[in-house]
């Protein structure tokens, strides 16, 4: 099935959102998502995501090529930048952010992995990269 595609507002609480604006390679984590003009925020979505943005400069990326997979990232905070990249099917991906300039991602690949990234403060980075199948693995940050 191919994504749809839409585009998300700034400051909005979106679910099952359709947007595309170009996806954060793995080795892009700490480069920007999007460009946009100062003081939005912005971010990408695709099928199966629930994304939240508060506050400015906060950007997200979800990709998802599989069936029954989900991803939920909600932020606030100022310069956050997540990502999630998901293959195969029934995976679940988490990521929570408040703070500034924290950077997360999660890759999945396989079927019903999970993944869950919560990160609290300054200068935060963590990812999880899951290949296989049921896998489970969580980081928290304060």
């Amino acid at each position: 099935m191919k994504p749809r595609h839409g585009v998300l507002a700034a400051g909005a609480l979106l679910a099952a959102t359709f947007a595309s604006a170009g996806d954060l390679a793995p080795s892009e984590l700490a480069a920007p998502v999007l460009s946009r003009p100062a003081g939005d925020a912005a971010g990408v979505a695709r099928a199966g995501a629930f994304v939240g943005l508060a506050s400015q400069h906060n950007q997200v990326s979800v990709t998802q090529d599989g069936s029954g997979n989900s991803a939920s990232l909600l932020q606030g905070g100022l310069d956050n930048q997540a990502f999630v990249r998901q293959l195969g099917q029934q995976n679940e991906a988490n990521i929570v952010q408040a703070g500034q300039g924290n950077r997360a991602g999660i890759e999945q690949n396989g079927v019903l992995n999970k993944a869950r990234i919560e990160q609290v403060g300054v200068q935060g980075a963590a990812r999880i990269i899951q290949y296989g199948n049921g896998r489970t693995a969580t980081i928290i940050q304060h």
